[in-house]
């Protein structure tokens, strides 16, 4: 009796230990999942609060950027929820033998759900987000748009990114032409004046002309490697490689001079009903905050939240990284 008096008594110390733990102390998760699709094998690394049934899938730009290098600025998300770090074909720390004739939205919106299914088939009772940046939004709103993938989504979070390649390169113009009349930079006003963008010019005009004067012109100068801090966290906890990195982009000619241009998604942003929020940088020349108010005047059915990062370019997440992440949280908790 003694022993069995022991033994209950043993238990209840321990009811009593478990349930005066911190309620803050959650289940961590730390997943490597892979996609092989069609010659590339794709790394989702999943990451952060097991316990919260939240998945913000972040979906990097580029084309041919990465994912867990960014890990550096979203892992304070981690606390809260889960963040799916997945690195597109051709980019990051992807590897395989990929066909550059595959470097289309089609196929990357394939692979993009085949990422959400295989996330659905590993967290059954999961929400998930997107989290997209620039060339990752172009992707947010070829899968929103197409068939009933809006079911598999709780909402997007769009940020600095286009739905409209005319629309885009228009709004860089017009940046790079006000900066340039600020500035007294008169070969720059010179320049833009002889090259204004039309619909019927923009599967021909030299776009890469329009970009360099708008970074002559200060529309993106936050270098990421000018922090010591991400530099070291890049080389001893990311997966990433610089020599991956930065040799990617040399497989998307076609992308950016036919691909790309034929991009447009206005008339079908009517379509979206699942919450969105557009995060953006005011200061941005890479895509403009006009574009923001071009976006959010198409998604008439759509509950929209406009977030503006007032000292922030093109990655509102590396400058005001704190107050990024709360609109963040701030926007998984309320949808």
């Amino acid at each position: 009796m003694k022993t069995i008096y022991k033994l209950t008594l043993f238990a209840s110390l321990l009811v009593v230990l478990f349930s005066c733990q911190d309620s803050s102390v959650r289940p961590t998760e730390s997943t490597n999942l892979f996609l092989r699709n069609k010659g590339a094998n794709m790394p989702v690394w999943v990451r952060g609060n097991g316990a919260s049934n939240q998945i913000v899938l972040f979906l990097h730009g580029g084309p041919g950027d990465c994912s867990m290098c960014y890990r550096y600025y979203l892992k304070e998300l981690e606390q809260n929820m889960m963040v799916a770090y997945w690195d597109q074909r051709v980019a990051g720390s992807s590897s395989g033998k990929v066909d550059p004739a595959t470097l289309r939205y089609d196929q990357f919106n394939e692979d993009l759900e085949l990422v959400v299914k295989l996330l659905k088939r590993e967290y059954p009772n999961a929400r998930i987000y997107f989290l997209a940046h620039s060339f990752g939004v172009e992707l947010a709103w070829q899968y929103l748009t197409k068939g009933t993938n809006q079911q598999q989504v709780a909402g997007l979070m769009a940020v600095n990114g286009m739905y409209s390649y005319y629309r885009w390169l228009y709004h860089v113009r017009e940046w790079a032409l006000r900066e340039a009349r600020r500035q007294q930079n008169r070969e720059a006003e010179t320049y833009l004046l002889a090259h204004p963008v039309t619909p019927e010019n923009t599967a021909t005009i030299d776009w890469e002309a329009i970009y360099r004067w708008m970074y002559k012109l200060g529309g993106n100068p936050i270098s990421l490697y000018s922090d010591k801090k991400y530099i070291a966290d890049y080389a001893l906890n990311s997966h990433n490689t610089a020599l991956a990195q930065f040799t990617h982009g040399k497989a998307y000619g076609y992308y950016g001079e036919v691909e790309s241009r034929q991009f447009e998604k206005g008339p079908l942003l009517k379509t979206i009903r699942v919450p969105v929020g557009l995060f953006w940088g005011a200061k941005d020349g890479v895509v403009p905050l006009e574009i923001a108010g071009e976006t959010k005047a198409e998604l008439v059915n759509s509950p929209v939240t406009e977030v503006t990062f007032a000292e922030s370019w093109h990655e509102p997440f590396v400058t005001e990284t704190s107050r990024f992440n709360a609109a963040v949280r701030a926007f998984v908790k309320a949808h």
